[in-house]
């Protein structure tokens, strides 16, 4: 949301955006911008009094974890549809559907938008294996687009809790997931390690309210802290002060590459893994991995860190250009439409 919002004030300014969200008023607090609930009424009512609907980005519409996320997000662009409003698809995840349904709603409504960009190449392949036709543009994760907050407030929040500025850093982002290691369990083999390379471990949540107990758990085996931050740019600087980084969540792992910054990826679903190959990080490791693989995995990566680095600064100026020039078609294909209207 943070990347989104600055690449399209920056490219519409003026621009009036209202933000549908399950809690309104944290996110106008967090993101500085107008905010209504996402309740089906609500939705209805601000689509009468909009000129578009744009949907993205994130992992919006796959059904592994259940069918309410992909209904919920399809609903919404099919009732923007039903209103005549342009939709466009910006920096999300397709996929996997398993519903035949549902890839048959899907197909309809992604058929039927104004422009269509996703994240990354698997999303696209989705696309068309559902049967949609249309041109499909190829971006990147809008996350790519936020930019961290200034170094000299990190240093402050890294006093807060304990760890030196100075000194070595491992970053820890975990969830509860099933067929994944425990939280705690992930925290003794990452603390372990990193008292052998005389390293800090914080424990950096990508999702309080979600994430709190785990990351509690893992912070305590681990002999580490949890670093709670409000903004998207904190949390991004907080990363780029890490030595290494080790992650069940896919966007702690875009962080961590947009900061170039190495990292250990768990591969909870198939984007995990498809992105670290794309960007140049480790693969990431199966769901269930046992000890003895994290264990040679982060070894393995913090002795090659500075060749994981190399490669991220390689790799990820083109992302970013992919992520700004999703926007773009995005801002294009919406005046145009405006423009016929």
């Amino acid at each position: 949301m943070a990347g989104l919002l600055s690449a399209w004030q920056a490219q519409m300014p003026g621009a009036r955006v209202v933000v549908l969200s399950g809690d309104p008023p944290a996110t106008r607090a967090l993101h500085s911008v107008e905010s209504w609930s996402r309740a089906p009424f609500a939705v209805w009512r601000a689509l009468g009094r909009a000129r578009a609907l744009i949907s993205g980005g994130g992992s919006l519409v796959q059904d592994v974890t259940s069918a309410r996320s992909p209904l919920y997000y399809l609903g919404a662009m099919r009732a923007a549809q039903q209103r005549g409003l342009p939709v466009a698809v910006i920096g999300q995840g397709i996929g996997p559907l398993r519903r035949p349904w549902l890839r048959f709603l899907a197909r309809r409504i992604y058929q039927r938008a104004t422009v269509v960009s996703v994240r990354d190449g698997d999303s696209a392949a989705s696309l068309v294996a559902m049967g949609v036709t249309r041109p499909v543009h190829r971006g990147a994760d809008l996350a790519f687009l936020t930019a961290p907050a200034p170094q000299a407030g990190v240093r402050g929040l890294l006093a807060q809790a304990g760890l030196d500025a100075a000194g070595l850093r491992i970053g820890m982002v975990v969830r509860d997931w099933p067929g994944l290691m425990a939280a705690a369990h992930i925290g003794e083999l990452v603390g372990r390690f990193a008292r052998e390379k005389g390293a800090a471990v914080a424990v950096l949540p990508f999702d309080l309210g979600r994430d709190g107990p785990a990351s509690a758990a893992a912070a305590g085996a681990a002999g580490g802290r949890v670093v709670a931050v409000a903004t998207p740019q904190d949390l991004l600087a907080l990363v780029g002060a890490m030595d290494l980084v080790v992650a069940a969540r896919l966007h702690a792992l875009v962080f961590a590459a947009s900061v170039a910054v190495p990292a250990v990826g768990m591969a909870y679903d198939p984007k995990v893994t498809a992105f670290t190959v794309e960007v140049g990080l480790p693969p990431a490791l199966p769901v269930n991995a046992p000890a003895e693989v994290l264990r040679r995995a982060l070894g393995e990566t913090w002795e090659a860190r500075g060749e994981v680095r190399r490669r991220l600064e390689d790799t990820v100026p083109v992302l970013r250009h992919r992520a700004a020039e999703s926007v773009g078609a995005v801002v294009g294909a919406l005046a145009q439409a405006d423009s016929g209207a």
